[in-house]
């Protein structure tokens, strides 16, 4: 990702996804996974729990890389359709 796409990323993130915390599917999903993650970790031993948090960290690490990619593509969209309104 350039400068100029990780700074417009960083922002959008930082500035226009606030509305994210009040999307009841968000919210859903957060509290699904928070309780879900209590179970399985209950009965775990200490290097269980470090392994599954290792994992749950990359996958949150790969699925940063996806959204960043996606943003990428997002914007690749955007400028695609700005040149076909201006050449129509």
């Amino acid at each position: 990702m350039d400068d100029l796409t990780k700074c417009l990323y960083d922002f959008v993130r930082a500035k226009r996804m606030g509305s994210i915390c009040q999307d009841p599917e968000y919210e859903e999903i957060s509290r699904s996974v928070e309780l879900q993650l209590k179970k399985v970790q209950q009965n775990m031993g200490t290097e269980q729990q470090m392994e599954l948090r290792i994992l749950l960290e990359n996958l949150s690490a790969q699925s940063s890389i996806e959204n960043e990619h996606l943003f990428q593509m997002s914007l690749k969209l955007a400028r695609e359709l700005s040149a076909l309104v201006r050449a129509g």
